[in-house]
């Protein structure tokens, strides 16, 4: 059931675009290509359809033309305002506009679009449907189930990339993530710079340390020299004084030698 639903549906929204895209290219003088999906499937008339299709054959079984063409009437322009209304909410543009149509409502529904779609229900009900229902309904099952599978992924894929256009989602995602580039760079930027002055504190600190030691050695240096110097002077002032002394001993004890020597040849 779920199935044969979903290939009426897809072929009543292709049947639609193709209805909706003739009549504006000839009420504007040019091609107009309808819709909102980048497909030539317009999905309000296959909802409008297949919700038809379903209440007429099994809810109001027993029906008239006028009250298929009053119910088709209503439930268009019911259907036609709410997804009006719910696209500009979404998307804040919207797809038709009947502001210069006689007998419209804020420009989403009209009286004189409202009786075109109760007489494409007439349509439906007494013309597509009694050949195309029974047409799906003869397909075999296996291909019933390949067609709405791949029906649906194909559906599912334009609604997909239309939406997500329209909605300027790349935008979004662009915007996020150059937002959090900004932010991670300031990040980045200030744990730099922290960083950087934390090194440049660090590599103060030890050129400090090292003026420091080589202050240190240079004042240890300085002081073991002067104090060599001093106990080199204090040693050599010592020779001095000692080879002073003895050598004033030296010429006592020479004279003294000489004194005996001459004493021995006078004797």
């Amino acid at each position: 059931m779920i199935d044969r639903c979903i290939i009426y549906f897809i072929i009543l929204s292709f049947i639609g675009y193709i209805y909706e895209s003739i009549a504006m290219t000839f009420w504007g003088g040019k091609w107009d290509n309808r819709g909102f999906l980048f497909g030539p499937i317009i999905p309000i008339y296959g909802f409008g359809a297949l919700g038809g299709t379903l209440f007429f054959r099994y809810v109001m079984t027993g029906y008239t033309p006028l009250q298929v063409f009053l119910i088709g009437v209503f439930a268009s322009a019911v259907l036609e305002y709410s997804v009006h209304y719910a696209m500009e909410q979404l998307f804040h543009a919207y797809w038709w506009d009947y502001s210069k149509a006689p007998l419209n409502l804020n420009g989403r529904i009209c009286l004189p679009a409202s009786i075109g779609f109760g007489l494409a229900g007439l349509v439906i009900v007494y013309v597509i449907n009694p050949w195309l229902v029974p047409w799906i309904d003869r397909l075999p099952s296996t291909l019933i189930e390949i067609l709405a599978i791949l029906l649906t992924f194909l559906f599912t894929a334009d609604l997909t990339l239309t939406v997500t256009i329209v909605s300027g989602f790349e935008n979004r995602v662009e915007a996020m993530d150059n937002f959090i580039n900004e932010h991670m760079d300031d990040l980045v930027s200030n744990y730099l710079d922290e960083s950087k002055g934390w090194n440049n504190k660090f590599y103060s600190a030890v050129d400090r340390l090292e003026e420091g030691r080589k202050r240190l050695i240079s004042d240890r240096i300085e002081k073991t020299v002067n104090s060599m110097n001093g106990i080199y002077h204090e040693t050599l002032s010592r020779i001095k004084g000692y080879r002073g002394k003895n050598a004033s001993r030296l010429n006592y004890m020479l004279k003294r030698i000489k004194h005996k020597i001459g004493r021995n040849k006078d004797e």
